[in-house]
């Protein structure tokens, strides 16, 4: 009897035991999804926050421009004398826009902007041999080159505007009865006699009732002195004194000096 009680004792003891030290395999397999779900959480947060990132920082370097912007890029690249030399002659700049075109103009011939939708289109007199005006070519200049290009200069782009549009607003408004002798104010006669030399070639003043002002006309057909120039093929040091002498010029018509 003892035996028997014994060896029911040793049976149960060692049930207990493998109990206690096994884990039931649906726990394990309980275990384990729940630890491939948070890693896949965690690598989806990851992914989430690195598409966010790169979307801000791909927004932070986009810059959108106006058609005016545009139009006003496309002239300085192909004046292709630089920001600052816009600048200096920002006075007798004329600009225009109807719709997706623009004009602009120093007093003489103007050229034209048209803003499409990728690129925009460039319309100018090109020289001659006598002269200017003769016959138009043209240009294409991709947007984005430009914004890459001259996208930094965005608020002395939209300073020009401003500026060429006043004196434009208010070269139109002129009263159209206006005459050369009604500009004597600002122009004096011994100005208006005088023959001025840029780049070799002479010029005189010359009234231009459409503009309500005076300009400088070569005397061998050469057209207005600012947009002749910009023609003229002139390069390097040659052309920086040349500007000079066109600056120095106009200054001196117009009694700036």
């Amino acid at each position: 009897m003892k035996k028997t009680l014994l060896l029911g004792t040793l049976t149960v003891v060692a049930l207990g035991l493998t109990a206690c030290g096994s884990t039931p395999s649906g726990h394990q397999k309980t275990n384990s999804a729940s630890s491939s779900t948070k890693q896949a959480q965690a690598s989806s947060s990851q992914t989430s926050k690195a598409t966010a990132t790169s979307s801000a920082s791909s927004s932070s370097q986009q810059q959108t421009y106006t058609d005016a912007e545009y139009a006003m890029m496309a002239y300085e690249k192909l004046d292709g004398q630089g920001m600052a030399n816009l600048q200096s002659n920002a006075d007798r700049m004329n600009w225009y826009q109807k719709g997706n075109k623009f004009s602009v103009d120093f007093g003489g011939h103007s050229t034209t902007m048209t803003v499409n939708n990728n690129d925009v289109l460039v319309t100018y007199d090109t020289a001659t041999s006598s002269g200017m005006g003769e016959k138009n070519a043209s240009v294409t200049y991709i947007k984005a080159g430009l914004a890459k290009e001259y996208g930094q200069y965005k608020d002395t782009l939209d300073q020009l505007i401003a500026t060429g549009t006043t004196n434009a607003q208010q070269r139109d408004g002129a009263s159209s009865t206006s005459s050369a002798s009604s500009d004597s104010a600002s122009v004096s006669q011994e100005a208006l006699n005088k023959t001025y030399t840029i780049a070799g070639h002479t010029f005189k003043p010359v009234w231009v009732d459409s503009y309500k002002s005076y300009i400088l006309a070569g005397t061998n057909d050469e057209g207005e002195a600012g947009e002749w120039l910009a023609n003229y093929g002139l390069t390097g040091t040659d052309r920086e004194q040349a500007r000079e002498e066109l600056n120095s010029s106009y200054d001196e018509l117009y009694g700036k000096n």
